[in-house]
């Protein structure tokens, strides 16, 4: 087995096994679409009910979105604790059982990948030729199924930890700000209450960072070993503590382009909102959102999707020079 790959060249390996398998950006693309839109019905419900209670008008507070639309109905809510708690349970139950149906499908797409790779030569060395890339093609819709069957019990286990992390982050989070703020009221400290948001954002911030990012290499070791999760969970942590820099370097990488993606997609809504106020442009402004909205949601799903394998690629080679600090299944 070669020795791990530069990081260019990682990456380059992760773009063209996820181009030979395409059909899993939009397989992917449109799980994580409808689960998007089915947290938005609770926040739809959550309007009404604020409707109800204080007689708001229902298309303003959906005006600006869902998210905006959420953050306006916690106050309102906040008077009639029932509704809050009944609110907030059910954003909870969409996504804590979205994110499970989610991540299997995702499994089963993210195998394929593995699969791909696992079949790929050297596909990253010039000249890059479509022969090449029909060594890596590992698609196909039973494939998929059959992979996110395979791997469903242990995509549920990884969901519900992931899902935890994110409730107990934001949890100490709340508390931090909320708890700092009576502490910087109430003493003569106040002035440094703009530093405690800081720093407690700044920690919020990276710690879902962490955990995205272990949650992600725990999906690649999981599929690409076979393995239990408290398996996987000792292999990422051999992963990382020998060989960070291959990780590092391709998430870092990975995340200034998906910056640069970002503000560019800022820029470009900003244009197309700047366009709506022009006579009859309006009519046209819908399906340029639409598209453009498509054009993002698949860009980004390719650029996770090449991440992951390149940081497989990686993994594997590494695995294969390090056996002993990688024990086998069962061992």
């Amino acid at each position: 087995m070669p020795a791990v790959l530069p990081l260019r060249a990682a990456i380059t390996r992760g773009a063209l096994i996820t181009l030979a398998n395409w059909p899993t950006v939009l397989i992917d693309f449109i799980a994580e679409s409808i689960y998007k839109l089915a947290l938005a019905v609770p926040v739809i419900g959550g309007a009404f009910m604020v409707a109800l209670l204080t007689g708001a008008d229902i298309q303003t507070l959906l005006a600006d979105g869902v998210t905006v639309a959420a953050d306006r109905m916690l106050v309102p809510l906040g008077q009639a604790p029932i509704a809050l708690l009944a609110f907030w349970g059910a954003i909870g139950a969409v996504a804590f059982g979205g994110a499970i149906v989610m991540y299997i499908v995702k499994s089963g797409t993210l195998a394929v990948l593995i699969e791909g790779e696992r079949m790929a030569g050297e596909i990253q060395r010039a000249p890059i030729r479509l022969s090449a890339l029909r060594t890596a093609t590992a698609y196909s819709v039973a494939a998929v199924l059959r992979e996110a069957r395979r791997y469903q019990r242990r995509a549920v286990l990884l969901a519900a930890w992931l899902g935890g992390v994110y409730v107990l982050v934001g949890s100490a989070y709340i508390m931090a700000v909320t708890y700092g703020f009576q502490w910087a009221a109430a003493s003569r400290w106040a002035s440094v209450w703009p530093l405690l948001v800081v720093l407690a954002t700044s920690v919020f911030v990276v710690s879902l960072t962490a955990a995205n990012l272990i949650f992600d290499l725990m999906r690649v070791v999981i599929i690409t070993d076979d393995c239990r999760v408290s398996e996987a969970a000792r292999r990422v942590r051999t992963f990382l503590l020998v060989d960070a820099r291959q990780v590092l370097g391709i998430f870092g990488a990975m995340a200034i382009l998906l910056l640069v993606a970002t503000l560019a997609s800022i820029v470009a809504t900003a244009g197309v909102t700047v366009v709506a106020w022009a006579p009859l442009a309006g009519l046209i402004v819908l399906p340029l959102q639409l598209a453009f909205w498509i054009v993002r949601g698949l860009f980004f799903q390719y650029a996770g999707l090449a991440t992951l394998s390149a940081y497989q690629t990686q993994y594997r080679r590494f695995a294969a020079l390090k056996p002993v600090a990688v024990p086998a299944q069962g061992a």
